[in-house]
């Protein structure tokens, strides 16, 4: 296994290191050159080419300094203080100008810039931000190691499965692990470099899955169940504009089985309108049920966006009725609002996440149900489906699940696996006594 020597930098790596930068700057102004010329084109024919961000006043969401020791590197030109999803894009090594320089040979500034942000918006913006966060535990692990910036990139077998024995086994869910090693592969792919993670790491990843502390492991989050929903209707006015959007947008996920995120705003602040459902994204359909459909625009798993259904039930938990009475209710909210704003004396506001959870946990610790995560709406409606007899194709199909994740949403299983299996029994009975009473004829 390969050693990792202290490392102190010569004049000569020092002298290598300060070409690799110089090098790496001038492609970054060729590449702001070209693109000014580009903007300066485009005014003098008079055409509106797009900033690369809104020029609105924003407020400030820079790095913070961070209290915990495992989040504080060693100063270095190669990793600059930026947001964590930005860690991927904007950290480098010396490799990274080796390749850099290998590229430019064949390849224009513009064309390797556009390949490498195409290549970061493979993953969401979240999944960057957990993807850094891997970025930062490795680069400490290598700054109390000692480890030379040569050697973190590309980084060895031995040197990956050495940082997750020491930094995830015993310490972090293997989940964790998977998504730290996800994150440094991605960045490997954005720098141009070798991936060494074969069957040495591998084995080290089973190993770290095998000693997982307890506390790592989470226990099953609890379905909102229709008891929850009639507690919700029943302390809810529905004739005041905020209780009947809440109710509305309580029934919609829980009968889509829809994500929170799905159809609440998580902040006004950070408030994404492409990533938003609004009052004009909404259809009904009318057939032998009524029915309506809402276009979501990004979702977790589909960035082109996706369809919720709801089907009226004639219940208490009728989806479409709680829908109808919020677009009459709040019938003064424009268009243009979020699906589930509300109308207030002032004009209108937004429904957030936390607002939404937050009353409806009040109300269920107020009747004695126990508080429970957003996530519990998804997964009651799937359990309430599965317990009625609905063929579960058809409720992932509801569910909008593409892989074998779905499983992973059942809960009472102890009561839908002998509905299924018992009613495919009757069928199978029914059917021997069919063919044996036309034999008989």
């Amino acid at each position: 296994m390969k050693s990792f020597p202290n490392f102190s930098l010569n004049a000569q790596v020092c002298r290598a290191d300060l070409v690799l930068i110089i090098v790496f700057i001038f492609f970054r102004l060729a590449l702001a050159r070209s693109a000014g010329a580009e903007r300066f084109r485009g005014d003098e024919l008079g055409s509106s080419v797009a900033p690369s961000r809104p020029q609105s006043a924003r407020r400030h969401t820079g790095p913070r300094s961070s209290s915990n020791p495992y989040n504080r590197l060693k100063p270095s030109p190669y990793r600059p203080q930026v947001l964590a999803k930005d860690h991927i894009s904007s950290w480098r090594t010396p490799y990274t100008f080796h390749s850099l320089k290998s590229l430019s040979a064949s390849f224009s500034p513009q064309l390797i810039s556009r390949w490498q942000d195409v290549l970061t918006s493979s993953v969401d913006e979240g999944t960057r931000g957990n993807y850094g966060a891997g970025l930062l535990r490795f680069n400490h692990f290598c700054d109390l190691h000692n480890i030379p910036e040569a050697d973190r990139m590309p980084a060895s077998e031995s040197l990956l499965s050495i940082f997750i024995s020491s930094y995830g086994a015993g310490h972090v869910a293997s989940g964790t692990v998977n998504s730290w090693l996800a994150g440094l592969q991605l960045w490997h792919a954005i720098n141009n470099a070798p991936w060494h993670g074969a069957a040495l790491l591998k084995r080290t990843k089973k190993g770290v899955s095998k000693l997982a502390p307890p506390s790592s492991h989470r226990p099953p989050r609890d379905p909102v169940s229709f008891n929850h929903m009639l507690a919700l209707r029943s302390a809810l006015d529905l004739s005041n504009t905020r209780g009947a959007a809440i109710w509305a947008a309580a029934c919609t996920c829980w009968r889509d089985c829809a994500r929170l995120g799905e159809c609440h705003v998580d902040s006004v602040v950070s408030f994404n309108p492409s990533h938003r459902i609004f009052r004009r994204d909404s259809c009904q359909v009318r057939g032998r049920h009524k029915s309506v459909r809402i276009k979501v625009p990004y979702t977790k798993t589909q960035q082109s966006g996706d369809w919720l259904t709801s089907t009226e039930t004639f219940d208490d938990v009728d989806a479409v009725a709680a829908f109808e009475h919020h677009l009459v209710v709040n019938a003064s909210v424009p268009d243009s609002a979020p699906l589930f704003a509300y109308a207030t004396a002032s004009g209108w506001a937004h429904l957030t996440r936390t607002d939404f959870i937050e009353t409806c946990n009040g109300i269920w610790m107020a009747a004695g149900l126990g508080a429970l995560n957003g996530h519990g709406f998804r997964i009651g409606g799937t359990t309430h489906l599965l317990l009625h007899g609905v063929d579960p194709w058809i409720v992932m199909k509801q569910g909008r699940w593409t892989s074998a994740a779905f499983l992973l949403y059942w809960r009472n299983v102890e009561e839908i696996l002998p509905l299924f299996i018992g009613d495919s029994l009757d069928t199978l009975n029914s059917l021997k006594e069919s063919v044996a009473h036309l034999a008989r004829m």
